[in-house]
């Protein structure tokens, strides 16, 4: 189990651990779409703190909004292109 850091900053990267190993592209959009699936529901746990900016709460807001539309990009098959971007994009 990975530790987590009780720091103040917000996070919404999620540990993800052994993504490199797949070859084919159902795997990468396997791999790909958990990993758009931890970062929103990181993103939607870290909305739920009240304690948060106005200005950290309308990032976040933002950034649920691109990762559900990215989501929606790979729901029915990506080219590995787009898988490999998302990866980099959401690592």
């Amino acid at each position: 189990m990975p530790d987590f850091d009780d720091s103040d900053d917000v996070t919404t990267r999620p540990n993800v651990w052994g993504e490199q190993h797949g070859n084919s592209d159902l795997e990468r959009n396997q791999r790909t779409r958990t990993l758009l699936e931890k970062r929103k529901d990181a993103i939607l746990d870290a909305l739920a703190d009240p304690y948060l900016s106005r200005g950290e709460r309308k990032l976040l807001e933002a950034q649920h909004k691109e990762v559900k539309s990215d989501i929606r990009t790979i729901k029915y098959g990506a080219p590995i292109q787009v898988l490999r971007a998302l990866d980099r994009k959401w690592r």
